[in-house]
């Protein structure tokens, strides 16, 4: 399988900072984008300046510091294997940190090593404070699944049906808002989703009011108490949505575990 037209740009270089990028890997977008070689990578690579955009043509796009890698960077904060983005089988694309030193942030957040999140149009990479890249045109991007499985719990998003360990039988419907609710949970699965992020999600639903705030929390709060209640009818060896508490700079909100 190919990657379908994923599109990036490196939209900041720290200064003093190489980054060039395997020819066979990419496709410019614009024919006449002004690559050359750079003997700093061994002439295996075209030096790559910032604002010049790109199609992926890899299954596996790896970055890192080593010229193994498809995207090199040339400083010493990034780790030699650093990154990588992948196909998925449902014509989405995923993102994995791979073990780096210093990190990797996804529009702000930072990732844990070895998870996989899923790309979104627009969204922004910052490898370790050097490097910004940006996803330009995911219009192949993140086509949901037809049905996600977190833990032994699966959800269909054609029906809104979800069942625990392969009974499908014994599934259950929910409501419009309990689906969107559990969806975002399993998809920002293992980071949290903030009560702003939830409303936006349910309700698009935003405000500043301090008081429409807290019927939104209030509302939230009922949505995980029923779904608490459902999924322990169908599976009452575990709770799957724990509470997240404000705390310092974190926002509070709801994250799908097992716990």
């Amino acid at each position: 399988m190919i990657l379908d037209r994923l599109e990036l740009c490196v939209t900041y270089i720290a200064p003093n900072i190489t980054v060039a990028v395997r020819p066979d890997a990419i496709e410019f977008v614009d024919d006449k984008a002004a690559a050359k070689e750079a003997p700093t990578v061994g002439n295996t690579h075209l030096l790559l300046e910032s604002d010049v955009g790109f199609y992926v043509n890899t299954e596996e796009f790896s970055i890192g510091r080593s010229t193994n890698n498809d995207l090199v960077i040339d400083s010493a904060k990034i780790s030699r294997s650093h990154l990588k983005i992948i196909a998925g089988q449902d014509e989405s694309y995923q993102v994995q940190d791979v073990g780096s030193s210093n990190g990797t942030m996804l529009n702000g957040k930072a990732l844990e090593k070895f998870q996989e999140y899923h790309l979104r149009a627009n969204g922004e990479l910052q490898l370790a404070g050097v490097v910004h890249i940006k996803f330009i045109d995911l219009g192949a991007t993140f086509v949901a699944p037809e049905t996600v499985t977190v833990f032994g719990l699966n959800l269909s998003h054609a029906d809104r049906t979800v069942w625990v360990q392969g009974r499908e039988a014994d599934g259950f419907k929910l409501s419009s808002s309990e689906h969107k609710f559990l969806s975002l949970l399993m998809e920002r699965y293992p980071e949290h989703a903030t009560h702003a992020e939830l409303s936006q999600a349910i309700w698009e639903y935003a405000s500043d009011d301090a008081d429409d705030e807290k019927r939104a929390r209030d509302a939230l709060f009922n949505i995980a108490k029923r779904l608490r209640e459902r999924l322990q009818i169908a599976d009452p060896d575990y709770e799957y949505i724990e509470t997240v508490r404000k705390w310092g700079e974190r926002e509070g909100g709801y994250k799908f575990n097992k716990h």
